[in-house]
């Protein structure tokens, strides 16, 4: 067998069942690109249309948003070489900063990040899957309960696309708890579904000569002003939300073989690839579509198809999208686990979460939780609302995750590292800095929801706490 088994983020008592290493680099990039690649590139635009109204600032909020992106994906392929361990920022965050900054990503990324980002792709999925079956409008439920907290509206709601959400999460839970290389090969087939569809949407629009490049005009505002700074950054939610995601290989590197020069590799080649796929997505979207009738568009992408293709050529993309979806919702069922395992297997959260499946060798008690909850989550809130909690919190942690790289070439100045962050640490600190200021203009502009955010992460202490008391009790 050419699976290895791997001691993950602690150096666990080997007689007890391990992970395996059993993916390479095509699982790796296919895990980075599909987990990124859901259901956002196909419906964001819209909304970014909706912000920004010209052609010029739309491009820039997606060439900054990858950016940002390729830089925090540099910065990561170090940290991934120089401690290739199963739960990635945990590992990271724990070496530099210590257990508590550790802790307290792995409750971000697991309970807020990956349970919601599961959630919202896999309503988009049920969305989707409405253009064939008129019953799924979200906006019929067979009960919905509306209030409002602090003067901030919720809504709770079980219906068809609820149903549909759930039964797709409950179907990806089975898939990663059966294992890595099960999971990783449904990881395969989906991202090259999607990127062949997307790719073909792309390649649709520029033959068809159904479009007119009127529609992008105007390409830049008459004047750039402070309300046109604050759209931009509720902008770079949306473009960024589709970015999501881009770390999540890394949680994975205590199954790869040779992670020093997989991870690194996937982070790379995969990232470079989508900002060209979202580049040319979006030049796409409004050669085909005005830019003043976007944000009316739910379905942007399908809108698209219809209006170069027709009917037929809108159901081969909306199949696209689902399995676009579908992917997606799997890997985040494949990654997000690692981000909590590598807690419980570390004393840090409960043991249990740290387990692994004695057939399997999978973390089954954190994959099982994390579908749990995610089935839970798509009962409440709206698409935009999940990924404002998503979004805010989780660019804390990928700026504090970057500057680990500048903190451990201090503490490990002497560790092996077959990979080093391009032009650092110029890359790094441009990185740390724009998503600081991402994170204060969100905190400025979306401040109910960042507040949500940062109460949903402060009640995690009174658990690091407890399970930090039970630790020392058995040391």
């Amino acid at each position: 067998m050419s699976e290895t088994l791997t001691q993950g983020a602690t150096g666990a008592d080997s007689t007890k069942p391990q992970l395996l290493r059993a993916l390479g680099l095509r699982e790796g990039i296919a895990i980075h690109m599909g987990v990124i690649i859901g259901s956002g590139i196909f419906l964001v635009p819209a909304t970014i249309a909706g912000h920004l109204h010209a052609m010029g600032p739309i491009m820039l909020v997606w060439i900054v948003a990858g950016m940002l992106t390729l830089f925090g994906a540099l910065t990561m392929a170090e940290l991934s070489a120089v401690l290739p361990q199963a739960g990635g920022p945990y590992v990271y965050l724990r070496q530099s900063f210590g257990r508590i900054w550790g802790f307290l990503f792995s409750w971000n990324d697991y309970f807020i990040n990956k349970a919601g980002s599961a959630a919202a792709i896999a309503v988009a999925f049920a969305t989707f899957l409405g253009y064939f079956v008129p019953a799924l409008n979200p906006e019929a439920a067979f009960f919905r309960y509306e209030w409002s907290l602090f003067g901030h509206p919720l809504h709770f709601a079980i219906g068809w696309v609820q149903i549909v959400a759930m039964t797709t999460i409950a179907i990806v839970t089975f898939i990663n708890v059966r294992g890595v290389k099960f999971g990783g090969w449904v990881m395969n087939i989906f991202t090259t579904a999607k990127v062949v569809a997307l790719v073909g949407l792309i390649l649709a629009v520029v033959f068809s000569g159904k479009g007119s490049s009127s529609n992008f005009l105007p390409w830049w505002p008459d004047s750039w002003s402070g309300e046109l700074t604050a759209a931009f950054g509720l902008a770079m939610i949306s473009a960024l939300w589709a970015y999501d995601g881009w770390i999540d290989v890394t949680l994975t590197a205590g199954e790869f073989k040779n992670p020093q020069r997989n991870v690194p590799l996937s982070l790379l080649i995969g990232t470079l690839a989508i900002i060209a796929l979202y580049l040319g997505a979006n030049l796409a979207y409004a050669y085909a579509v005005p830019i003043g009738v976007m944000p009316g568009s739910p379905r942007i992408a399908a809108d698209v198809a219809e209006a170069v293709l027709g009917p037929v050529g809108a159901s081969l993309v909306v199949v696209g999208i689902l399995c676009s979806t579908f992917g997606s919702t799997n890997g985040m069922l494949l990654s997000g686990p690692r981000s909590i395992y590598a807690a419980g297997a570390d004393g840090t959260f409960a043991k249990s979460f740290g387990r692994v499946h004695p057939r399997y060798h999978s973390p089954s008690v954190a994959i099982v939780t994390l579908g749990v909850w995610g089935m839970i989550l798509t009962l409440s809130g709206t698409y935009d609302q999940i990924t404002s909690y998503v979004v805010f919190g989780s660019w804390f942690f990928y700026a504090l995750t970057a500057l680990s790289v500048i903190v451990l070439r201090r503490k490990m100045p002497n560790a092996n590292r077959p990979y080093k962050a391009w032009a650092y640490p110029y890359a790094t600190l441009l990185f740390v800095a724009i998503a600081t200021w991402f994170i204060v203009n969100t905190f400025l502009e979306d401040t109910r929801n960042a507040i949500i955010g940062i109460v949903l992460l402060l009640i995690s202490l009174p658990f690091y706490f407890y399970w930090a008391k039970r630790r020392q009790g058995s040391s």
